[in-house]
């Protein structure tokens, strides 16, 4: 029952923002050029800032695990692989291919992570998930950025290096990568940001998910959602129960067990990250797409995570 009410008291507020996005462009309060913008401006500074810091406030030098964070790149990059070679040959559309490759790979790890392992764990747990945090979100937006590069261009008759040289610039001009890398430095230093300043960024990051799910519902299309409602249903058994469960048993197999393989577990089955379409909208994905999909993802996560809790505790495993 605790990991049921846990589950609602995370998404809930999830959808009551989406909702009231959807509210006010429908009451004329919020204009479709302000959630353009808005999203614009989500994507090119509050979730960088908000990447910045999450990464930052980690201390990488005393939480470093070879292993989990091994197993943990390996799973990412597996999916993204995986996705790459098959998505592209079920969907034609190029754009939506993309979508639901990053939909399907990158997850809600950027906001449920540390709350729900302190939820399951206390702060004493909380050193795997922090960790990850710094190899993960970089390794979501790399790879996000290689995903609609090269699969909304395949189509394209440049030649090989060019493209490889265009998705390098790609990955190294994104704002969201930026906010990553600079995050792994000032953790590697342990560099702190004068108050004043840390401050501001906090304030600026604070509005990401907020912004983004407000500019989310302003632009949402009931009648897209119905026509893709087929691509979301699979992408989001892909996200919730297929992935999760190979990459979890391969962690019950490496011995992984409890905060490790909880960090583990919160990872690879939240929800797909609300992250996902801004950058879909900003890289020439399918912005509706992306949103069907992080609704469809977050609503049955209330299922699939607290089942998921409530068995890897009756085995012992967390």
């Amino acid at each position: 029952m605790d990991s049921l009410l846990y589950s609602l008291n995370v998404v809930t507020p999830i959808f009551l923002l989406v909702i009231i996005g959807y509210l006010l462009r429908h009451m004329n309060i919020m204009s479709g050029s302000f959630a353009e913008e808005g999203a614009k401006m989500t994507f090119k500074l509050a979730l960088p800032l908000s990447t910045f810091r999450s990464i930052c406030n980690s201390d990488i030098t005393q939480t470093f695990h070879a292993k989990l964070v091994i197993t943990t790149l390996s799973g990412i990059i597996g999916m993204f692989l995986i996705l790459c070679l098959i998505v592209p040959r079920i969907i034609k559309s190029r754009p939506q291919a993309a979508t639901v490759v990053q939909a399907v790979f990158r997850s809600n790890f950027l906001i449920l992570g540390v709350p729900m392992a302190r939820n399951m764990f206390g702060e004493e747990g909380l050193g795997p998930t922090t960790l990850l945090l710094a190899f993960a979100i970089p390794a979501f937006n790399v790879l996000a950025i290689i995903a609609f590069t090269v699969i909304t261009n395949s189509d394209s008759n440049g030649v090989l290096w060019l493209r490889i040289r265009n998705t390098v610039i790609e990955v190294l001009k994104n704002p969201l990568f930026c906010g990553a890398v600079l995050g792994i430095i000032f953790s590697l230093f342990q560099i702190r940001l004068p108050s004043v300043l840390d401050k501001a960024v906090s304030d600026i990051a604070s509005m990401a998910t907020p912004l983004a799910l407000l500019t989310m519902g302003a632009q949402f299309n009931i009648q897209k959602f119905k026509s893709d409602i087929k691509i979301s249903l699979s992408a989001s058994f892909c996200r919730l129960i297929l992935f999760p469960c190979l990459i979890i048993g391969v962690g019950i197999l490496l011995g992984f067990r409890g905060p490790e393989l909880g960090a583990l577990f919160v990872l690879f089955s939240a929800p797909t990250a609300v992250s996902s379409y801004v950058m879909s909208k900003n890289m020439g994905g399918d912005g509706d797409l992306a949103s069907q999909i992080i609704l469809v993802t977050t609503f049955f996560s209330m299922i699939t995570i607290t089942l998921g809790i409530y068995l890897l505790k009756m085995f012992a495993l967390i």
